[in-house]
Formats: structure tokens, C-alpha cells, sequence
């Protein structure tokens, strides 16, 4: 049971990092009431009745939003990749500052690039 409740977690945690890392790339694409909603409830960890309440909707409205701008999100990273190249380019990085340790003119080209 333990087991089960910690990959529960692992998984809410995952989607959350998951979902802000889009909204960083994309929400600015997004209604700008979904954005809001979103950033509310995945950074600001509000829930949806607060939420409902700030902006006089109902709770079921907040969810609508933010599961419209979830799909909206994906969407978005599916077809342009930006967070996939963002995260690949970073592994990058740092394996090429475990290879180059020591170098530095090859430490200060990596900061460059970042």
C-alpha cells in the first residue's frame, strides 16, 4: 500500500514539474484566464474553490479551464518540442562540463551557450 501511495505522489509531482515547465514555454498562447488558472493551481497550489472564488466562477468552470489548457499545453509541446530540445540541450551541457572539467575556455563557451 505504501508503495502504491509513493508512486501516486511521484506521479502528481512528475505531471506538476511536467505541466510548469509547458506553461513556462507556452502560456503565453494560452486564453489568458486558462494561463491564470493554471499558474494558480500548479505553482500557486491553490484549489479549485479558491481559485473559483477569486475569479467568481464555479469550481467546476476552474476545472474545465484547466484541463482545456493542459490539452492546449501538450498540444503545443507535440508539435514544436520546445520543452523535449530544451531538456536534451541540458544533458548535453552538462556532459560536456563533465568532459571538459578543468578547461576552462571550454567552461566559459558552455556558459555561453546557456
Amino acid at each position: 500500500m505504501a508503495e502504491k501511495n509513493t508512486r501516486c505522489s511521484e506521479n502528481i509531482i512528475s505531471k506538476t514539474v511536467n505541466t510548469s515547465l509547458l506553461l513556462d514555454a507556452y502560456g503565453s498562447l494560452l486564453a489568458e484566464r486558462q494561463r491564470e488558472c493554471l499558474s494558480l493551481f500548479y505553482e500557486e497550489d491553490l484549489s479549485l474553490a479558491e481559485i473559483g472564488q477569486m475569479f467568481a466562477i464555479s469550481r467546476q468552470a476552474v476545472h474545465d479551464a484547466i484541463r482545456h489548457g493542459e490539452t492546449q499545453l501538450q498540444f503545443y509541446e507535440d508539435s514544436l518540442h520546445l520543452v523535449a530540445k530544451n531538456n536534451e540541450r541540458q544533458k548535453i551541457i552538462d556532459e560536456l562540463r563533465k568532459i571538459t572539467k578543468g578547461t576552462p575556455r571550454a567552461q566559459q563557451l558552455l556558459d555561453r551557450l546557456i
